[in-house]
């Protein structure tokens, strides 16, 4: 009677959307990324330093052709400086018309400027991000609900009021509005939480660049498929709830 195999012990790694699965035994040690490490593109690290020693750094979103599970946060972190500068232009565009009389050209609405069209469209996953955002209403509905007040009482004979409110608002209501920005721009950073799974000692040593761990999970010899199953990975094993999960080929990469 041959000896039963026994379970292979897999830590579930998350790319993208996807879950795929790595030999734990294979693994020393799962590190956080600092959030300017360039993980994947043309411009991607080519080693990973762990423990003073410079690793080969594999992307596995490139590898995988995945994009980031946190792709959606680089576009926002991407976003929000040119929205923070909006509104730095749409203050100064309000004072030159106030001290000049020129005509006024921007979004009077705060649903018609191009933050405005985005944070009411929004619906982010992540609670953090989400009372943060919630913040920015209020401040920024006051600062679009200048442009008729103040342009009103200037064009009333009341200049000087109108800049005076125009000063008190750029010193409250803009600051607040320009600290919502900062703040959600780092609360970005913080919430991608990319790690590099460190596998192999000596020359096969390597660095996998991945979104998250899901899991470790011990899977019986009989839901192992194991064996080259081309590219970048090297068989399937199945889940409780049966669920099919490629193990990489973390050797070849």
């Amino acid at each position: 009677m041959s000896p039963a195999l026994s379970p292979l012990e897999v830590l579930l790694i998350q790319v993208g959307s996807r879950t795929f699965g790595l030999p734990l035994a294979a693994v020393r040690y799962v590190a956080r990324v600092a959030p300017d490490f360039r993980c994947s593109g043309e411009a991607r690290e080519d080693y990973f330093v762990f423990e003073d020693e410079p690793l080969p750094f594999v992307s596995l979103w490139d590898r995988l052709g995945l994009p980031s599970a946190y792709a959606e946060y680089d576009s926002l972190q991407a976003m929000l400086p040119q929205r923070r500068q909006d509104h730095l232009d749409w203050m100064a565009a309000l004072e030159h018309s106030l001290r000049t009389g020129a005509a006024f050209a921007k979004a009077r609405s705060p649903y018609d400027c191009a933050f405005g069209k985005w944070f009411y469209a929004y619906r982010p996953d992540d609670r953090r991000l989400g009372l943060l955002l919630a913040q920015f209403e209020q401040p920024h509905a006051l600062i679009h609900g200048l442009a008729d007040r103040l342009l009103a009482l200037a064009e009333n004979g009341q200049q000087t009021a109108a800049l005076a409110e125009f000063e008190a608002a750029r010193a409250s209501t803009l600051a607040t509005l320009l600290q919502l920005f900062d703040s959600a721009s780092q609360l970005l950073t913080e919430l991608q939480r990319r790690i590099a799974v460190i596998l192999g000692n000596g020359a096969t040593a390597r660095a996998l660049g991945a979104d998250a761990v899901r899991d470790i999970v011990q899977i019986p010899a009989g839901r192992c498929k194991t064996g080259q199953a081309g590219g970048p990975t090297a068989g399937l094993i199945l889940l409780d709830d049966g669920t099919p999960v490629p193990l990489i080929d973390w050797p070849a990469l």
